[in-house]
């Protein structure tokens, strides 16, 4: 039997010495030791060796890579690469002239022998395929489906059809170095590799195939075990189904769309009882936390921890609101609000959102940045943002948020359909998350459309601030790369007003106004009772109470004396508020009625005739609105 001849390029002398030795032992012809690049290529055809055992660094100025791909040009001559160097980069640029095999420097005598055997095996393999090419070949060019023969693992792609080319832009040099995963997107490959090693079960699954240009196509799979030049290799069969999947998935989304939109729903039918119920405890909470205070010194011991209580109070109460605006119950209460103020407010709150690993920074360029506006609806803005901008960082990160005063140019007014009278106020939300790309900033303030996964975003967030910013006059605008974080800029109209004075300062009880008349207080909750029922005698008036609109009309007959003000909740049990001023208006047309709720929204406000006496206060209210409100309503 022929010895089987191999050339050693190392330049190394000892080493190469030592790899000899251990090939004779195996039996092999060890034909010649070069020690550059330059020599190999002036003398491989004259020597014809049958295998070359490569190593990447060598004497002079051409290393084994590049020798290689330049015996590979001419000859099919096996190479296999024996180094100390495992980098990526020499890994990536030896990947690209396909060796027989890669040997890490030292490396045992049957491992050197393993590798030179499998090499042999897979060049004769590979013989064999070409000589059968043109058979096969005439196969595949017959058939419109992309079609690719692959090793087992489905690694390497063996041979493919001209449609190949067609389909994904590629040159055959290039389809043939790439590896077959590369052609999937990442997060499916690992399914790919589990249903190439099953046996054939006829099933078709669905991947993403990449083009060179990056674009993706959906493809069904139909895969076989079959021999091809005496291998056992994997034929696969990619049908395009872009267009049908499309079809389907525009169709899934929308009854996803619907599915959503009912559970908001019922979610929100459920938001908008909670905001009811526990706007009830808060007014009780609230209203003893006023109560109390009036009462102390503010030298007190307790008055401090009160104090506390009733701050944690109003913040609860703008949490009831969000809830309430979620269930699109709200009422909207817009008021001069200062924007710096608000953000300063909410910073506390903000940095327990977003965690320890990020950092959240403020930059106020103007001392005062006034608005006219919802406080809470603007709060529910700068959350949602916040939230979003760490959703999107990744570990550590930083989010900051400005304000400044804007001079926009005619330009933009015109092209966002801006109010050209006003002068602007520009919030910024800067971040250093991941970005977006153009598609997905484009689609970002439609409602239900979100980047997160199943389970961990509704789609509603960003339609939702949208909205709010809209609705005040404003405009939303995003800068984003990918990458490179995102910038959500928020224009509002700016307004010369001081801030309101129930933002300011609270009234002292001695100033608080009283009066004599009679009111019937209608409440389920009896601690909201309790409360007004307390403040209201304190303050000269003569309260009747009732827990139902039932005990309420029953009171009302029975007493001689004239009511001047129903004041009643408006949900609740065997007769609600609204039915209830309904009966009285019939026996006493002129009685005045003020509705206290903590979940109704502005249609029913705008309902109520200007001229029918009717007022309203949302729960949960405060000690000094409630008493200034009654006294305007019986002074009106």
């Amino acid at each position: 039997m022929t010895k089987k001849r191999l050339l050693i390029v190392e330049d190394e002398r000892i080493i190469a010495e030592d790899i000899k030795r251990t090939l004779l032992q195996f039996d092999y012809h060890v034909i010649d030791i070069i020690s550059s690049g330059e020599s190999v290529l002036e003398c491989y055809e004259a020597l014809n060796p049958d295998l070359i055992l490569m190593d990447i660094m060598l004497a002079g100025k051409i290393n084994g890579i590049e020798t290689a791909g330049r015996i590979k040009e001419k000859c099919n001559i096996p190479i296999i690469y024996l180094t100390a160097y495992t980098n990526e980069p020499i890994l990536s640029s030896a990947k690209i002239t396909e060796p027989f095999g890669y040997l890490i420097k030292p490396f045992e005598g049957h491992e050197l022998h393993a590798t030179i055997e499998m090499a042999f095996y897979r060049h004769k393999i590979e013989n064999s395929l070409r000589e059968s090419e043109e058979k096969y070949r005439l196969l595949f060019n017959s058939i419109a489906d992309p079609i690719f023969i692959l090793t087992k693992n489905g690694e390497k792609i063996l041979d493919f059809n001209d449609v190949v080319l067609n389909k994904y832009g590629y040159t055959k040099n290039e389809f043939i170095a790439l590896n077959g995963f590369k052609l999937y997107v990442k997060k499916e490959r690992e399914q790919l590799s589990r249903y190439l090693n099953e046996k054939n079960t006829g099933d078709s699954p669905i991947f993403t195939h990449i083009k060179k240009n990056g674009k993706k196509i959906i493809v069904e799979l139909h895969k076989n075990n079959i021999t091809f030049k005496n291998e056992q290799v994997l034929l696969v069969i990619a049908r395009d189904i872009t267009k049908r999947k499309q079809a389907e998935d525009e169709r899934q989304i929308a009854q996803e769309q619907l599915f959503q939109s009912q559970k908001m729903e019922v979610v929100g039918k459920l938001a908008g009882g909670i905001a009811h119920d526990f706007n009830n405890l808060l007014t009780a909470i609230n209203g003893y936390s006023d109560l109390a205070l009036k009462k102390l010194n503010n030298d007190s011991n307790v008055y401090d921890d009160i104090k506390v209580i009733r701050d944690c109070g109003e913040r609860a109460a703008r949490l009831t609101k969000q809830l309430l605006g979620f269930s699109r119950k709200q009422i909207t209460e817009k008021r001069n609000i200062d924007l710096n103020n608000t953000i300063i407010e909410l910073e506390k709150m903000l940095k327990r959102l977003i965690g320890d690993e990020i950092t959240m920074e403020t930059d106020f360029q103007s001392s005062s940045c006034m608005i006219f506006a919802d406080k809470s609806q603007i709060e529910q803005v700068l959350v949602n943002l916040v939230v979003n901008a760490r959703d999107a960082i990744k570990g550590y990160g930083k989010i900051i948020i400005s304000t400044t005063k804007e001079l926009l140019t005619e330009e933009f007014i015109k092209q966002h359909n801006l109010d050209a009278s006003y002068e602007y106020i520009m919030i910024s939300i800067l971040d250093t998350g991941t970005g977006m790309s153009k598609e997905i900033q484009e689609k970002i303030f439609e409602p239900f459309f979100t980047t997160k996964e199943v389970g961990k975003g509704t789609g509603l967030g960003l339609s939702t601030v949208f909205g709010i910013v809209k609705q005040n006059g404003g405009v939303i605008l995003v800068e984003s790369e990918e990458d490179r974080g995102s910038e959500f800029k928020i224009y509002l109209p700016q307004i010369i007003a001081e801030i309101d004075e129930d933002e300011i300062a609270k009234t002292d009880i001695g100033s608080l106004p009283t009066g004599n008349e009679t009111i019937l207080l209608v409440d389920d909750e009896d601690s909201i009772r309790d409360f007004l029922s307390e403040i209201l005698e304190e303050h000269g008036y003569k309260v009747i109470n009732a827990s139902n609109g039932k005990e309420g009309l029953r009171k009302f007959k029975e007493i001689n004396d004239k009511i001047h003000l129903l004041i009643s909740d408006i949900i609740m049990p065997k007769m609600g508020g609204q039915e209830l001023a309904n009966e009285l208006r019939k026996l006493q047309p002129d009685i005045k009625i003020l509705f206290i709720s903590g979940n109704v929204n502005n249609d029913f406000i705008k309902e109520q005739s200007p001229d029918s006496n009717v007022s309203f206060l949302h729960k949960p209210f405060t000690y000094d609105s409630i008493m200034s409100k009654i006294r305007k309503i019986l002074d009106n």
